[in-house]
């Protein structure tokens, strides 16, 4: 059986826009979702009845919250969002048929200058010692990392205004600490593995100029990986959101 994994940020809760986040998630056909900026709990929980999902809805440290749907019963979870670890990472483990899968669903600080990267690097420390403790067994970080990974490339000339304005802050220069800390920690950019040569843009539709979205996998989850692709060729993106979702496949034997 292939078990397909979305992250998707639906950009300031989806309000007045559900109709089109949902018709997005539908044509995906994921078992699992994880949702950033999923700031409307009412928005969450309307998502999940359309989709038949279980769903976990939790708060961020500040106005960016977050939540995962599952298919498969959730039959534990868990929100840490306090300082390194902010805006949040939502633990949540999925009782598959075979055996439990836990989730990390990420949402990590905006903005690519240097003392939020810093920022991101200190939360995926912060990250790294959680799942130390806590040992998950198979397991997947997903969600919106604002960060860029090594190689990848950021078309800064097509970015609004406002962002190159931020960004000649510090010259253009792009700074490269929180995801290389994870990957080196031995976790696997599922798009980046199977993709070598395309950028994978999840922001955003129509102008796409960057990846933020990732989906990582530890050793286990990675021998499992089929596939991996950002979703761009649905009619609804432009007016769902700001990103475009994510989608990974896993091989299971249930």
């Amino acid at each position: 059986m292939v078990l397909r994994v979305l992250t998707y940020n639906i950009y300031l809760g989806g309000a007045g826009r559900l109709e089109q986040i949902s018709a997005v998630l539908a044509a995906a056909r994921a078992d699992i979702i994880g949702l950033t900026e999923a700031d409307d709990p009412a928005v969450v929980a309307a998502l999940a009845e359309r989709l038949d999902m279980a769903y976990v809805w939790a708060a961020g440290s500040g106005q960016r919250h977050i939540a995962t749907l599952s298919r498969w019963p959730i039959s534990e979870w868990q929100i840490f969002n306090r300082p390194p670890l902010t805006q949040a990472a939502l633990e949540t483990k999925i009782d598959l048929p075979s055996a439990p899968l836990t989730i990390y669903n990420i949402h990590l600080l905006p903005y690519l200058l240097l003392p939020f990267e810093i920022r991101r690097w200190q939360a995926a420390g912060a990250l790294l010692r959680l799942i130390g403790r806590r040992r998950p067994g198979p397991h997947l970080l997903l969600g919106d990392f604002n960060a860029i990974a090594p190689g990848d490339r950021v078309l800064q000339h097509r970015n609004p205004p406002k962002m190159r304005r931020v960004m000649a802050l510090q010259l253009g220069l792009i700074f490269r600490l929180a995801l290389p800390r994870l990957l080196n920690a031995g976790y696997t950019d599922c798009f980046r593995t199977l993709s070598p040569q395309l950028d994978g843009f999840t922001w955003y539709p129509g102008n796409p100029t960057t990846r933020y979205d990732y989906i990582l996998a530890d050793a286990d989850m990675t021998q499992r990986l089929t596939a991996c692709r950002v979703i761009d060729d649905l009619p609804l993106l432009a007016q769902a959101s700001d990103h475009l979702p994510l989608l990974a496949e896993f091989s299971f034997k249930f």
